[in-house]
């Protein structure tokens, strides 16, 4: 009797041998595939991780003109608010949050917006606690390449940058006529790097050549080239052949884009070997209540997806320092008026009336 139990247990015994042996070479397979199937596995594990780096996702870019936060616009804040100068401002839903909002940032920014020697005829000075409000309206990137960035002498600029880098904004430019590392910014959004390059010719030339190799440098480097240039004369509405010929030389140099101010007025736009040149945005927020041209202006909002450019065209119009966006008859006036000045086939200028234009 002894025997046969012996017997029944070794057989129980060796059976569930058995059987755990069975359950962990089915198991180690699952776990540990042929080396075919390994490199199959591997293959397709890379081929979707190449597949997600390379994706490029939209980016939407909104940029504005000048925006100048002294002198009576300061009397403005200090009387009504600071959001007084927004509260007409509403941009569609779909551009209320850019990945960038920018516009040109047109006077130094100093501690307390302290005024500084040497004394000029128009002289600009920011408090940064105003410049920080613009924030809350979603700007997040600045042009400081202009006429009055240096309005507070050597100081003011260097406190612009300053306060600027304390303030969480991104921004590029360096002073009028000068050309070096201040001129660039790159940034990292969405898997695209991004060069926004910053130049201000108002008082004379800039190094041409130093400029253009700058741009050369910056489209080898990156995926998307953004100019924005301070040039032109104050009030024309129509750009300067000279003006026009540097802008040809800029996107043959590889500028996707350009976007200009400084004429405190807008002018026409072009489309040049495919990319868009605005000459210039006119103003944002500024005091110059004087015509009806120096209060208006264009916000442009660029698309940009697979290296291709759609745009929204946003005419905007003011009144004691309050922008909004034009409606109606004005709005359409206004796009009949840049379609017909502006250097573009007859495909374009219908588009450019209609506000959205394709490229």
């Amino acid at each position: 009797m002894m025997k046969k139990n012996l017997t029944f247990l070794l057989t129980l015994f060796l059976a569930a041998c058995v059987a755990a042996l069975f359950l962990s070479f089915i198991v180690l397979k699952i776990i540990y595939p042929a080396p075919e199937k390994q490199a199959e596995l591997k293959f397709c594990q890379a081929e979707n991780l190449t597949t997600a780096s390379k994706e490029e996702k939209p980016l939407k870019l909104l940029f504005f003109g000048d925006i100048m936060l002294d002198r009576h616009i300061k009397e403005k804040i200090k009387q009504k608010g600071f959001d007084y100068l927004f509260a007409k401002f509403e941009l569609p839903k779909e551009w209320q949050q850019p990945d960038i909002m920018a516009a040109n940032l047109e006077g130094a920014v100093t501690t307390n917006g302290k005024h500084y020697p040497p004394e000029v005829s128009i002289d600009f000075a920011f408090d940064p606690k105003d410049v920080a409000r613009l924030k809350k309206y979603n700007f997040n990137f600045f042009s400081i390449a202009n006429n009055h960035v240096t309005d507070q002498g050597k100081q003011g600029y260097i406190e612009t940058r300053e306060n600027l880098d304390k303030l969480n904004f991104n921004y590029s430019g360096c002073p009028d006529k000068q050309v070096g590392e201040c001129n660039i910014k790159i940034l990292d959004i969405k898997n695209t790097k991004i060069a926004v390059l910053s130049y201000s010719m108002v008082y004379g030339i800039l190094d041409e050549e130093k400029m253009l190799a700058q741009i050369k440098d910056a489209k080898a480097r990156t995926d998307l080239v953004i100019v924005n240039m301070h040039w032109g004369v104050e009030y024309e509405q129509a750009s300067r052949k000279n003006i026009q010929t540097f802008g040809h030389k800029i996107v043959d140099a590889g500028a996707d884009m350009i976007i200009g101010g400084h004429p405190h007025v807008v002018q026409e736009m072009e489309i040049y070997s495919g990319k868009p040149i605005f000459y210039s945005l006119g103003n944002f927020i500024f005091d110059q209540y004087f015509s009806r041209a120096t209060q208006e202006g264009l916000a442009v909002g660029i698309n940009w997806q697979d290296k291709k450019i759609a745009i929204n065209l946003f005419p905007l119009q003011s009144k004691s320092a309050q922008m909004e966006l034009m409606t109606g008859e004005r709005r359409e006036k206004f796009l009949e008026w840049l379609a017909g000045s502006s250097k573009v086939g007859e495909e374009y200028r219908e588009q450019i009336k209609n506000g959205k234009i394709k490229l």
